[in-house]
């Protein structure tokens, strides 16, 4: 007895990875379970190959994408006015998710991505903000680094003045 692999693309086994993966299995494994309840369907060697061509062409445009934007994103100098007292505290604080709105706000809707997120903010001295996730608490400028993909990421200086 052969053991001849087949490739299939998933609709529906919680098992086998995610929905629409194309995985190998064996003959005997979709005849008898994949195959009678719908979850997957035979697929052959030149779809296989235009699907990973495919997500190739969405990778790179995603990264070209990414890198024209990381050039962007360098140049800006983000202006923030909030309440604070006299010795320069803040009173609340600039959270990340205020930092990525008021970027998104300097680009067109959908410009930046949806996985964009903030790695680190650094104060002045280049002293990593560690208080409460990272949060802005005082006045200053600050340098924050955003993740636009896995690899690709981007500095740009956040300016917060009293209010």
């Amino acid at each position: 007895m052969t053991c001849i692999s087949i490739y299939i693309s998933i609709r529906s086994y919680s098992t086998l990875r995610s929905v629409g993966d194309v995985v190998m299995v064996t003959p005997a494994f979709f005849n008898n379970k994949l195959r009678p309840s719908g979850s997957a369907e035979r697929i052959d060697d030149e779809t296989v190959a235009a699907e990973l061509k495919a997500k190739d062409e969405e990778r790179r445009a995603a990264l070209d994408a990414a890198k024209s934007m990381q050039d962007k994103i360098t140049d800006i100098n983000l202006q923030l006015s909030m309440k604070a007292g006299p010795e320069g505290h803040l009173f609340g604080s600039v959270g990340h998710k205020t930092i990525l709105t008021e970027l998104r706000n300097q680009f067109p809707k959908g410009a930046l991505g949806k996985r964009v997120k903030i790695v680190s903010v650094k104060d002045e001295n280049d002293k990593e903000v560690t208080d409460h996730h990272g949060d802005i608490k005082d006045l200053g400028t600050f340098t924050v680094r955003v993740e636009l993909l896995k690899d690709v990421e981007a500095k740009f200086a956040v300016t917060v003045n009293q209010a």
